[in-house]
């Protein structure tokens, strides 16, 4: 009688840990639905897979932001959280490639890019700098300078800035430069995404982002000049270190908008040793006018 009884509990349990396990499994198929699935939040539509999307582009922001101020330890453990950061993008863009996820905004469009720059860009071929100067003789008496001239008479300070934020927009993916007469452009394919240049004595950095976005956290504002402000419209003038940190921060925030990730710290010294003015009119970095 005992032993009967106790194999009716028995079957009891089971059968209730059974149906519990059964109404488990459901919710979670449910949980997991209604998290891919788009759904309202106060009024708008919401998309999980763009929100995955998001949240580690943030995260993946917020990694670099902090790596631009660390060393030693905490620069080898931040880099390594940046690789499982760009290991999770990597595994959810997998995932979720049957779902509709919103796209990037686009990177400015360049209409100064010649067709074998963009070629050169596209196979990762070294565009020199003599192929981008112009090669007409100047009319007058003074002396027009490049972008390259310009920075090789400038202070230590201003080179310094310059390797910092060159070496931070190069440490994203598939980026490469060009250094033409007037600037030095960053894309990402045949997409200007920055650039830098020197008006009068000053460092500026153009950013394919709308300044208003954010002009309340960092000094940036709206470009006046044609040259820039179609393809990258935010200007950020350098005039101390504070700001070369705050721009590192800005192009940190600028590649997660567009979800381009951060793959190595490149450290690359590019040398600019002071030329006087015969010098540089002598290699074509100068034009008497």
């Amino acid at each position: 009688m005992v032993k009967t009884l106790l194999l009716s509990a028995a079957y009891s349990w089971f059968i209730g840990l059974l149906v519990i396990m059964l109404v488990m499994a459901v919710l979670f198929v449910v949980i997991a639905l209604f998290a891919l699935k788009p759904y309202k939040l106060e009024g708008e539509e919401y998309d999980g897979a763009a929100e995955m999307q998001r949240l580690l582009n943030e995260k993946e922001a917020e990694l670099a932001v902090k790596l631009l101020n660390a060393d030693g330890a905490d620069k080898m453990e931040l880099e390594y959280k940046l690789r499982e950061v760009a290991t999770a993008k990597l595994v959810v863009k997998d995932i979720i490639s049957d779902v509709d996820v919103a796209a990037s905004p686009d990177f400015g469009v360049d209409s100064s890019l010649t067709e074998e720059e963009a070629k050169a860009l596209e196979n990762g071929e070294k565009v020199s700098i003599e192929q981008t100067f112009n090669s007409a003789e100047p009319e007058g008496d003074g002396l027009k300078k490049s972008f390259t001239a310009k920075l090789m008479q400038a202070g230590d300070d201003i080179k310094v800035w310059y390797f910092e934020l060159k070496n931070c927009i190069l440490c994203y993916e598939k980026t490469k430069e060009i250094m033409r007469w007037n600037n030095e452009k960053f894309y990402i394919g045949r997409s200007n995404v920055a650039a830098l240049t020197m008006r009068g004595k000053q460092l500026c950095l153009y950013l394919a982002v709308k300044a208003e976005d954010y002009a309340d956290k960092y000094p940036v504002k709206a470009s006046t000049s044609d040259m820039y402000n179609a393809a990258t419209p935010c200007l950020f003038r350098i005039k101390n270190y504070k700001n070369v940190q705050q721009a590192k921060e800005l192009i940190s925030l600028m590649m997660s908008d567009y979800g381009v990730m951060y793959v190595r710290t490149n450290h690359s010294i590019y040398a600019l040793p002071y030329q006087d003015d015969d010098a540089l009119v002598a290699k074509g970095l100068a034009k008497k006018e």
